[in-house]
């Protein structure tokens, strides 16, 4: 069953816009772990156990991996428009409970679902 989980987590990372290729410390906004507008960098242990939490418990192994998402931080990026970013998306992966990588991707970039795309039916 799943649960509607609001908010968001963010993940601070140094990244490279690929669009305009600047690379700067961004703000990439994730749903995993206990969501509660926790601030995390590359390394940081995810809590699983609380309210608001997504998925519901720990993944086996404390495994995952997720889809973020981030706005170029360039006023000149051909993204910026009237002061507003287009939204772009990162992955986020998480080994033994621990951010371990986090990579500029393609993923679905119509919609902002923030799904867990590993492992699968968990969410």
């Amino acid at each position: 069953m799943s649960q509607k989980v609001v908010g968001n987590n963010t993940l601070y990372f140094d990244i490279v816009c690929p669009r305009c290729g600047k690379e700067s410390r961004s703000g990439i906004g994730f749903r995993a772990g206990v969501v509660h507008q926790v601030s995390y960098h590359l390394g940081q242990r995810i809590d699983w156990v609380g309210p608001n939490s997504r998925p519901p418990q720990r993944p086996p192994g404390g495994n995952l991996k997720t889809i973020g998402y981030f706005n170029c931080d360039n006023p000149r990026c051909e993204t910026w428009q009237d002061c507003f970013p287009e939204v772009q998306e990162a992955l986020i992966v998480i080994e033994n409970d621990f951010i371990k990588e986090c990579t500029v991707v393609r993923h679905n970039p119509d919609k902002q679902d923030f799904p867990i795309l590993e492992p699968e039916g968990i969410d």
